[in-house]
């Protein structure tokens, strides 16, 4: 009696699996998701389910590692680990995932069909206090059966997309780092000495990085292995679209690319030439070519994917390295001109809608928008002075990334943006404007002095002499 007692303790002993990978030991900031998960992951009458969604790179695996270390003591059962590997070209079965988990469970004896498999794991772990973590999930159906069924265990599950489609589950949006955080990233893997001597020019490191960690830890790694090199030739680096510096937010990005459809893939490619930072359906549409419910079916596809943010109603925008990252792809020849011809199009109508509402003459020579735009937009209907205001101070970046956007595209629209760019010159809020206004119209008037196009010089030099003349350049200082 007594022996079968020692045995059956050795045996619940050595079946409490602690199947984590290691915490990372410089873990950063994040006390508000980790204290919202722990708040979530409490053994109780159900089974509580967490899902960390968030783009590529954000650390969502760290998050749910680092959450996992800390709730020892709530799941002395164990706590089990398993990459689902969504964002690979073969996403784990269920059924491989779930003959992992029973074998580290200790089950030698693994049943051969789905059901009998996830019906013994869910026996298994009745009764037992056990935290397991499903990292980097491609669906709700990947995941639903391997979610235990009896009160005591707890479920946390990373993925780029939504877990929605989970029965319970608690969602939580993993966001990039706060600076402060992103700072403190960067001194650890970098060295304090290195970002001090530094600060200013490690700030717009962190900020070309978009305070993405992955991007941050990866640029911290290519400093520490050059040693000589000043933080600032990183930072203008990525600031100039230079993301293969960054070889680990490539490599992160480009599953999520590879799996789109070809529809998807396009508009993925295609919107962040829209992105301002920031883009409306209606800009969209005309980009894509689409209607309006086709567009946004598109739109939704990739933020549920974590490719895009909707930020506001109606509005989406890129993550900087992600948009990028979208620029760098190449797709048909000719479409990224097709699809900026008609994004101008598009805002040259609003425009010239937007200055007949507030009274403003347009340009001399103004010729007529030869393709539709398929997206609503102010120029399609009779638009008041206040929408007309709104207009302008939503759309006015985008309006002007549009026209540097065909400016640096071979090929690209110039005399259609160079109207565009004299049409809102009278327009924008000259206060907060006037240094992108500028930058926009030398964009456009070096590129038409490459391509000799006399007419897109006219209209840059027109639009410039609107603008005044340039503020003076401060002299350097004295050291």
């Amino acid at each position: 009696m007594q022996g079968s007692v020692i045995r059956n303790l050795a045996r619940r002993r050595s079946s409490m699996p602690y199947g984590l990978p290691p915490d990372i030991g410089d873990f950063t900031g994040r006390s508000g998701a980790v204290a919202d998960l722990a708040d979530v992951l409490v053994p109780g009458r159900s089974v509580p389910v967490a899902a960390v969604n968030g783009m590529g790179g954000v650390g969502k695996t760290a998050l749910a590692v680092h959450v996992a270390h800390a709730a020892g003591t709530r799941f002395r059962g164990g706590r089990l680990y398993a990459d689902l590997r969504g964002m690979t070209g073969h996403p784990a079965e269920p059924y491989a995932v779930l003959g992992g988990l029973l074998h580290a469970l200790g089950r030698r004896d693994v049943p051969e069909t789905l059901e009998e498999r996830s019906a013994l794991y869910r026996s298994e772990l009745t009764g037992r206090r056990m935290l397991v973590v499903l990292d980097d999930a491609r669906c709700p159906a990947q995941v639903a059966p391997l979610l235990p069924g009896a009160p005591g265990c707890a479920v946390l599950v990373t993925s780029r997309t939504t877990m929605a489609g989970l029965p319970g589950v608690s969602g939580l949006d993993l966001d990039v780092l706060e600076p402060d955080e992103a700072m403190t990233l960067l001194t650890s893997v970098a060295g304090a000495d290195r970002v001090a001597a530094e600060r200013g020019a490690a700030l717009d490191l962190v900020a070309a990085c978009g305070f993405l960690p992955l991007a941050i830890r990866s640029a911290g790694t290519w400093l520490a292995a050059r040693p000589a090199s000043p933080v600032g030739v990183l930072a203008r680096r990525l600031a100039h679209g230079r993301v293969e510096e960054l070889p680990a937010a490539v490599a992160c990005f480009r599953p999520g690319y590879e799996q789109l459809g070809s529809d998807e893939a396009r508009a993925f490619r295609l919107l962040a030439l829209a992105d301002g930072p920031g883009f409306s359906t209606g800009a969209a549409g005309a980009t894509l070519g689409l209607r309006r419910q086709c567009a946004d079916e598109l739109l939704e596809t990739l933020a549920d994917l974590s490719l895009l943010e909707c930020h506001a109603p109606n509005r989406y925008r890129f993550h900087d390295l992600l948009r990028v990252f979208a620029l760098n792809r190449t797709g048909r020849q000719g479409e990224r001109v097709r699809a900026l011809r008609r994004l101008l199009d598009h805002y040259l109508t609003a425009a010239r809608g937007v200055a007949k509402a507030l009274g403003e003459p347009l340009p001399a020579g103004s010729r007529p928008v030869t393709e539709a735009s398929p997206g609503p937009c102010p120029g399609e209907r009779s638009v008041t002075v206040e929408a007309a205001r709104t207009w302008l101070f939503v759309e006015q970046d985008a309006v002007l990334t549009a026209i540097e956007n065909a400016a640096r595209e071979p090929g690209g629209p110039l005399t259609r943006a160079a109207e565009l760019l004299l049409t809102v010159a009278p327009l924008f809020d000259r206060e907060w404007s006037t240094r992108r206004l500028r930058n926009a119209a030398l964009a456009v008037r070096n590129a038409a002095c490459r391509r000799d196009d006399a007419l897109a010089r006219v209209y840059a030099d027109v639009a410039l002499q609107s603008l005044g003349p340039a503020p003076a350049t401060p002299p350097p200082r004295r050291t």
